[in-house]
């Protein structure tokens, strides 16, 4: 294995680090906290455990795979703290909708 190789793989595996630290990184203010910080944990040990159990190659994958998540985690989060705020602020028209779409009984 050359000098190069040993280089690239070890930025791959920092990456991969990073992005799971990430992934455990969580203000402890945000809504649905605990259900979030649950959610990242299993893919962080996925990808884990795909780098433990495959070659070395699928590093980098695993990295980009997980901040793909996180990316998708963190706009649904804040899409949902939107509507809540709009349910906030206008709560006949949230009570209506909730009717329409059946989730209120």
């Amino acid at each position: 294995m050359t000098q190069t190789t040993q280089t690239a793989e070890a930025r791959a595996l920092r990456d991969l680090l990073a992005a799971v630290l990430d992934a455990l990184t969580l203000p402890f203010d945000v809504d649905d906290y605990q259900q979030r910080l649950t959610n990242r944990a299993g893919w962080a040990h996925t990808v884990v455990k795909a780098v433990v159990d495959s070659d070395r190659e699928d590093v980098g994958w695993n990295a980009d795979f997980l901040r793909a998540k996180l990316t998708a985690e963190q706009a649904d989060a804040e899409a949902k703290t939107v509507a809540r705020s709009v349910d906030r602020a206008f709560p006949a028209v949230a009570a209506f909708l909730a009717d329409e779409r059946g989730e209120r009984a």
